[in-house]
């Protein structure tokens, strides 16, 4: 029986003629739009505009719901109760927009957080929701004196047929602020890694490192720029209270079908992609038959089988392709997916958990890993290897896990990127596979005023200071 309180979006679909993404990141322009998140997967890109209702995570593992009521769960028991509270939504055929940042695997697998005012994850049903397809827009919202604005937008991308291509100054790694002093800290701790691999304290760990930018970038016009030149499992563009970033994914984390199949698609595995064709299919050549990539992606997929052994009958875990070789912009990857039926009385939610964070993002075994990448990083990795998603009322689920992407906080813009080490790794190597992966983003950024790039004071900008508090 139909709950005569349930909230109704009204539905108003609109043919268009314009290109997805200049309609999609020029609707998060107008004048309504505070917080937004746009999300590319398959054909289909989803806005969700300004925030209906919310659930957060605290670090200190408080939820508050989606009707702003605070308590606490066992940390182990986080995901089962996001799904239970997604299942009181009061929304007739609800969406949820949302981010998790990294340090929210670590109630998971039982890791003391660190203090923090940051929110580790927020799940939202938008005020409106937008999907736009190649030819056609269905917006849903709870107002509709948005509509007229919308629908100016729609007429201005369809009556401006001209490609615009955004002028961008390149940057190579010289340009980052702090670099040598950021590059002296990364080999070392590669190298401290390798030892503690070598003392089989784990088997692999994935460290990264932050690339501070001289001017400020231009989100949009960057976004629309780089996503013209990569080619990514999923792309976003998220502006969430503070927090803000876009981004071009390599890979997801989860997808969940409204039957319960689900896939993770783990990435290890990396050379650079050169627009020289014979270049690059001798790196291609050399990735497929290089020893410590190929022993690095295989004990990935392991893992990857061995996880959803625990949320599906083990009868339908599959490895369904095996080490591809996935082309991303700047770099190509070995790349593997495996395949499951979510148990009964299993939901996305028990996947998220599990899968969560990437193997590609953390290492192998994931708790000691996590562990060492707290110690060894300046500080804490917030949205970088985290991951933005959508998931339905009818049970499906789609997470991208947050790399090759640029970070916003405040004045400053930022980059990360990371290197799978394990016992054959080398610090040089890993530094320029840091570099390798940043030029998804840095090769084709659009500042604010593009005239006027200008270095900020290395005094003013501390490496352990952006994005996340200070470590304690």
């Amino acid at each position: 029986m139909a709950n005569h309180h349930e909230q109704t979006y009204k539905t108003f679909t609109l043919a268009h003629q314009c290109q997805p993404i200049l309609l999609a990141t020029e609707l998060t322009s107008l004048a309504f739009c505070k917080d937004y998140l746009v999300y590319e997967h398959h054909d289909e890109w989803a806005i969700g505009i300004n925030k209906l209702t919310q659930l957060t995570v605290s670090s200190c593992g408080e939820i508050t719901d989606f009707n702003g009521n605070k308590h606490r769960v066992k940390t182990t028991e986080i995901c089962q109760a996001i799904h239970q509270a997604t299942q009181t939504l009061n929304i007739k055929d609800w969406r949820l927009f949302g981010r998790a940042d990294f340090e929210f695997c670590r109630f998971s697998h039982n890791l003391k957080q660190q203090e923090t005012s940051r929110e580790l994850l927020e799940l939202f049903v938008p005020e409106t929701d937008i999907r736009i397809t190649k030819k056609r827009i269905v917006i849903r919202t709870m107002d509709d004196t948005v509509l007229p604005q919308i629908q100016s937008i729609i007429a201005d991308c369809t009556n401006n047929t001209t490609v615009t291509e955004y002028s961008h100054t390149a940057l190579t790694q010289d340009d980052i602020l702090h670099a040598q002093a950021v590059k002296q800290h990364f080999q070392e701790s590669v190298r401290s890694a390798v030892e503690e691999i070598k003392e089989h304290k784990y088997n692999k760990v994935i460290l990264s490192r932050v690339a501070i930018l001289p001017a400020n970038i231009d989100s949009k016009k960057s976004f629309i720029e780089g996503r013209r030149k990569n080619t990514p499992a999923r792309s976003f563009m998220l502006k969430l209270g503070e927090i803000a970033a876009f981004g071009f994914s390599p890979e997801t984390v989860l997808e969940v079908d409204e039957h319960g199949n689900l896939s993770t698609q783990p990435l290890a595995g990396t050379r650079a992609l050169p627009d020289d064709p014979q270049a690059a299919i001798l790196l291609r050549n050399e990735l497929l038959t290089d020893p410590k990539e190929i022993a690095e992606h295989a004990a990935s997929v392991k893992l990857a089988v061995e996880e959803l052994t625990l949320i599906c009958p083990s009868s339908t875990v599959n490895v369904a392709e095996f080490m591809q070789v996935s082309e991303r912009g700047s770099v190509q990857h070995l790349a593997s997916r495996v395949t499951g039926t979510l148990s009964e009385g299993k939901s996305a939610w028990d996947a998220f958990n599990v899968l969560f964070p990437s193997i590609t993002a953390s290492g192998i075994p994931k708790r000691e890993a996590i562990d060492a990448i707290a110690r060894f990083e300046l500080l804490p990795r917030g949205l970088y290897s985290g991951s933005v998603l959508v998931t339905d009322h009818n049970g499906y689920f789609d997470a991208a896990l947050v790399l090759r992407t640029a970070y916003k906080h405040q004045s400053v813009s930022l980059l990360q990127a990371g290197a799978g080490i394990i016992g054959l790794s080398t610090p040089e190597r890993e530094w320029e596979e840091t570099g390798e992966k940043m030029a998804c983003v840095l090769d084709h950024l659009v500042f604010e005023k593009e005239q006027e790039k200008h270095h900020l004071a290395t005094d003013t900008v501390p490496v352990d200071s952006i994005l996340c508090e200070e470590k304690s």
